[in-house]
């Protein structure tokens, strides 16, 4: 009996320990499961991040780079050659004044170069810039300054026909920026004055200074586009007119004198003051009430018409110093300071897209297979995922 009670006690003991055995296994199973689960789920996680972060920069170096290259591909198909030297001026341009992006710089070239076909390459870049330097001085987008560019070489340049493609650029941005300083008057509505008066003023060898004071003080009263119609009204009635009035308005050369000239012989005739009678017979020498509104708005100011030619000529005469004054100005502003940050960082990223992308693609493409694999392997185990995403929750 007791060799039975004996042989019992080791049975229970030998059953004990199997079942301790058995118990640390399974706890040590579990502990190396969980230790899986969680490394498989720090891989899922590791995969995501770089992925994300690689995408991310990828993403926003394309981003940078995308609209810039669609320019270039623009101006590509004009037959355009030299864009690297374009890119560059683009780059320095934009990293130097906000408001005026590398893709922007570039789209303004192609408006140039498709509105004057006659500029070389190099030309198309330097008239690009002084355009867009202009914009920024006079309030407009380079888009708008780049079209009266455009418009103002097809109607001006054939009068300045000793100045090169560069320097009438010059002459015309100075015109511009002290135009519209001079007259408090931005740049959009200087632009929509000049191409509503077209050719008419020129074509009558009136010289640039004039045009544009006479234009900027009628906008004193008026809108641009009024003041551009009415001059125009003016131009093609004043030889005519004076006829009708018995004074000359022309030369020995059958030219229309300087709108000055021509208000002195009209105040010669009637006087300080013109009355109602007098006036009558002005209308209807003119013939239309546009042109008699010039000669209304401009007759008390004969000396301040004067002074501003004088002093528009001088600033053509000076290139783009007012311009670049006026620009440096408009860029000091809080705005400006970080319109101008972006810029450069926009920039920047497109040179490190340029410099990192072709190694920084392969590690992409690389972590996007990974990350396949896995959602491969995870689509065919969800429910060994679910586990894993528990324990992993759990511990």
């Amino acid at each position: 009996m007791l060799q039975g009670f004996t042989q019992g006690i080791n049975i229970r003991i030998i059953g004990s320990s199997n079942l301790k055995g058995t118990m640390s296994e399974a706890v040590s199973q579990m502990d190396r499961f969980k230790a899986s689960a969680k490394n498989l789920m720090k891989v899922g996680g590791w995969m995501l991040g770089v992925g994300s972060a690689m995408a991310g920069f990828a993403g926003l170096t394309v981003t940078s780079t995308n609209a810039t290259t669609k320019a270039l591909g623009e101006m590509a198909s004009l037959g355009f050659n030299d864009l690297k030297s374009l890119e560059r001026a683009a780059r320095e341009f934009s990293n130097q004044f906000s408001g005026t992006t590398k893709s922007d710089f570039i789209a303004a070239a192609y408006d140039i170069k498709s509105g004057i076909a006659s500029l070389s390459d190099t030309a198309v870049g330097e008239f690009t810039k002084i355009a867009a330097l202009t914009a920024k001085a006079t309030k407009a987008t380079v888009a708008d300054m780049t079209s009266l560019f455009a418009t103002g070489y097809g109607i001006f340049k054939d009068f300045y026909s000793d100045l090169s493609d560069f320097e009438f650029g010059e002459l015309f941005s100075g015109g511009i920026a002290a135009a519209v300083r001079a007259f408090k008057t931005p740049g959009p509505e200087m632009a929509a004055s000049i191409e509503n008066l077209g050719a008419m003023a020129t074509s009558s060898l009136i010289p640039l200074e004039e045009q544009l004071t006479v234009l900027g003080m009628l906008q004193a009263t008026m809108s641009g586009s009024e003041a551009g119609t009415r001059y125009r009204a003016f131009i093609k009635s004043a030889a005519k007119a004076g006829e009708e009035m018995g004074i000359s308005f022309v030369d020995a050369n059958n030219n229309l004198l300087p709108i000055p000239n021509i208000l002195e012989k009209i105040r010669g005739k009637y006087g300080e003051t013109v009355d109602a009678v007098e006036k009558m017979g002005m209308m209807k020498a003119f013939g239309r009430i546009e042109a008699l509104n010039v000669v209304d708005l401009l007759m008390p100011k004969i000396d301040a018409l004067k002074g501003n030619i004088s002093d528009l000529g001088n600033a053509m005469r000076g290139g783009t110093a007012t311009t670049l004054e006026m620009a440096t100005a408009m860029n000091l502003d809080l705005g400006a300071v970080f319109g101008l940050l972006k810029q450069r960082v926009r920039n920047t990223f497109e040179v490190l897209g340029k410099t990192i992308l072709p190694v920084v693609l392969p590690a992409v493409n690389a972590v996007s297979q990974a990350a396949s694999v896995f959602q491969k392997w995870a689509a065919s185990h969800p429910q060994l995922l679910k586990l894993g995403m528990g324990v992993t929750l759990i511990g």
